[in-house]
């Protein structure tokens, strides 16, 4: 069989249409994930039992259930609740929810990993509570934490494709209407797969590059 690329250059709009709305759900799953994931982490982190308890279940139940039972339970069980969403909706809730378990324990993480001593030394120098936070705890926190949340933002857009699942028209979706269409199932596969790493190598690159600056900034 040979292939042949020219045959996709008609959907190239449609390709990257597609892949604008794989990057859109994911980004607002990684504001919407990392906003529960914060609330999450302060429930893991409670000294109160029913918090902790709470918190830690949730954690368990979804980094122990797939992605895709997920996103099942928000676009068909949640309708026979009165809570009909649409499947771009239901997507970014399915991806927010799987989003903020896993941010949640890379936050318990990245503040764990800070000694107590660094705190315990900042308010004996007299340091205020929120200058403690950001420069003591916060900023070295995000340093630790930074290479983790990237790998996290990265696995997301990479499992937003389970979405097409829902007819969410993201690349995903429009690779498998093109395979139909035009049967150049390898080549749309291809360069699909490009358009998925040329993301997923600008989100890693720019994660080295703050991650150096943070550092260039502590040092200052």
């Amino acid at each position: 069989m040979q292939l042949y690329f020219g045959d996709l250059i008609p959907y190239s709009e449609e390709l990257l249409r597609g892949l604008g709305i794989s990057v859109a759900i994911t980004a607002a799953a990684v504001v919407l994930g990392g906003l529960v994931g914060i609330i999450v982490y302060a429930g893991r982190a409670s000294h109160l039992r029913a918090p902790r308890v709470l918190a830690s279940s949730y954690i368990e139940v979804v980094r122990n259930t797939p992605l895709l039972l997920q996103l099942y339970l928000v676009y068909f069980a949640l309708p026979s609740l009165g809570i009909d969403l649409d499947p771009i909706t239901a997507g970014i809730v399915a991806l927010s929810v799987n989003n903020s378990a896993y941010v949640a324990e890379i936050y318990r993480a990245g503040f764990e990993a800070i000694p107590k001593g660094l705190t315990e030394a900042a308010s004996a120098l007299g340091l205020s509570g929120r200058t403690t936070f950001v420069h003591v705890r916060l900023v070295p926190a995000l340093r630790t934490v930074l290479p983790a949340l990237t790998n996290q933002v990265i696995l997301l857009f990479l499992a937003s494709s389970v979405a097409s699942i829902i007819a969410v028209p993201e690349l995903m979706h429009v690779m498998m209407g093109i395979t139909t269409t035009t049967f150049r199932t390898i080549e749309t596969f291809v360069v699909g797969g490009i358009l998925y790493f040329a993301v997923a190598f600008v989100l890693a690159l720019t994660s080295r590059v703050i991650e150096t600056r943070m550092i260039r900034w502590r040092a200052v």
